[in-house]
């Protein structure tokens, strides 16, 4: 072989080699690129879901201050139904130390009736007052309503709005408590017709008017008592045979539903009471504080 033909034999073998190096730097080129886009391509995505990340932390914040207002509001106005809870069950002991009292002093008396605090009422059983079927008191009723009378004139004054020389032995600051006291007439189920009642309402209604115009008789300054809107606190009402206190169907179960109840009823807190509730509970922001938002309807 002449060293011509050897150099073109080199030759054609580098030719080669440079070929095959040319073909893998285009498939490694290709690679490169394709790795390249597929790169761009996640790392867009990355991009996007870090966006949507930023977005929802940014909704969570936002919805997390929006529920910490509203855990704010809750419990500001818990503490307002819990301070007029309160308020009420300071004037519900209050009325109940009052009929305690009142029940004591006719226990003085020798007047017997029951008591029913948690209703607040006074219970004048028929027997006391009037013979079964008639509305004229007897005179043990007689004796016992100029007894009760004196007892109340004594009394509510405390718990009304009265001229003052009437509230001068007060054991308390006396302060509007009551709303009204109702003479109420109650009858047992069995219905009666007589010559002088057509049925239990009417005999229900002679009862409550003849007790509650026989205690002003007795004791006239019981008119001058007032809620704290200046009106009458003494008044009657009839409910014959619909709230009974005793079910059952025996002759002791109607004998006790025939009565003349004394409701003492509390008076409901004012505007202004519950305003001055407020401003304990929820004291006036400073200005330049975010006040709590409210809801429709709340206080």
């Amino acid at each position: 072989m002449s060293l011509s033909d050897l150099m073109v034999g080199m030759l054609f073998v580098f030719i080669i080699l440079l070929m095959a190096f040319a073909l893998n730097y285009r498939s490694a080129e290709h690679k490169a690129a394709e790795t390249e886009a597929q790169l761009t391509r996640e790392r867009d995505t990355v991009s996007l879901e870090k966006d949507r990340l930023a977005r929802e932390r940014d909704a969570l914040a936002s919805q997390r201050d929006r529920l910490a207002l509203e855990r704010d509001r809750i419990a500001a106005e818990r503490d307002e139904i819990s301070a007029v809870t309160d308020h009420l069950m300071r004037d519900n002991l209050i009325r109940a130390d009052m009929l305690a009292t009142v029940m004591s002093l006719l226990r003085e008396r020798e007047v017997e009736v029951t008591l029913d605090p948690e209703n607040g009422i006074v219970r004048l059983p028929e027997s006391l007052l009037f013979d079964t079927g008639e509305a004229v008191l007897r005179p043990q009723g007689v004796r016992a309503l100029r007894e009760l009378a004196a007892v109340l004139a004594r009394t509510l004054p405390c718990y009304s709005r009265t001229p003052a020389i009437q509230q001068s032995d007060c054991p308390i600051a006396p302060r509007p408590l009551l709303e009204a006291v109702l003479v109420e007439g109650h009858t047992d189920d069995r219905p009666i017709r007589t010559s002088k009642f057509a049925d239990n309402w009417e005999l229900a209604s002679a009862r409550a008017i003849n007790t509650y115009k026989a205690l002003l008789a007795y004791e006239p300054s019981l008119s001058a008592l007032l809620n704290a809107r200046g009106e009458a606190l003494l008044g009657l009402s009839n409910y014959e045979a619909q709230r009974p206190v005793s079910l059952g169907p025996t002759a002791e179960d109607r004998r006790l539903n025939r009565r003349i109840d004394l409701r003492f009823l509390i008076a409901a807190p004012s505007a202004a009471q519950l305003d001055e509730i407020r401003s304990q509970v929820r004291p006036t922001q400073t200005s330049g504080e975010e006040t709590l938002p409210r809801t429709p309807g709340s206080p």
